[in-house]
């Protein structure tokens, strides 16, 4: 751990930004650098509560996965202690599309933005693989097309975080300028 930024995740930190950003790589690295803790994936606690895959919840259009998305979040910084908690939660991408999400996020814990170049999230998401996980990238043909358009609709929100961090490092760079951030008054 870096010298002087131990201990910073005191209260919920949700990490922002584009799919391919790096919110789960670099969430659970801040984890598990913080003693006690806890690490969340979103989409991982959406596809648990609600029995499907992201992918086929979004087979149900966007719009029903918004609203699973909502109430994952609704439920989980509803747990009780959840405020006062060490936990470092990744969200999906468009989390940030429904501004409720943001008030809810913002109301108990510290919103951070992973900013990533288009150039960036094209070369981490540029497999089959990643486009298959991902139900809104289309196809590569059109890959670095729609996360650019994606990305100009998201950015205002995601700038409503309380720190933007450059996400374009390996994880554990990335993670130790997100604790130099959160340390910082």
């Amino acid at each position: 751990m870096a010298a002087g930024v131990r201990d910073v995740v005191v209260e919920p930190v949700f990490l922002l930004g584009m799919m391919g950003a790096g919110k789960s790589s670099v969430g659970r690295e801040l984890a598990r650098e913080e003693p006690g803790a806890t690490f969340i994936d979103l989409d991982a606690r959406i596809e648990l509560l609600f029995g499907a895959s992201v992918e086929g919840l979004f087979a149900h259009g966007e719009d029903y996965f918004r609203a699973c998305e909502r109430a994952a979040l609704r439920s989980l910084v509803a747990e009780p202690g959840f405020a006062a908690a060490s936990v470092v939660v990744a969200t999906g991408g468009g989390v940030v599309i429904d501004p409720a999400n943001l008030q809810t996020m913002g109301a108990v814990g510290t919103l951070v933005y992973l900013e990533a170049d288009v150039a960036t999230l094209t070369a981490r998401l540029s497999t089959e693989a990643e486009r298959r996980r991902r139900p809104l990238l289309g196809d590569a043909q059109t890959l670095t097309q729609r996360l650019a358009h994606l990305l100009e609709a998201r950015e205002p929100a995601y700038r409503q975080a309380h720190h933007v961090v450059d996400a374009r490092e390996s994880p554990q760079e990335v993670a130790t300028r997100v604790r130099r951030a959160l340390s910082k008054p």
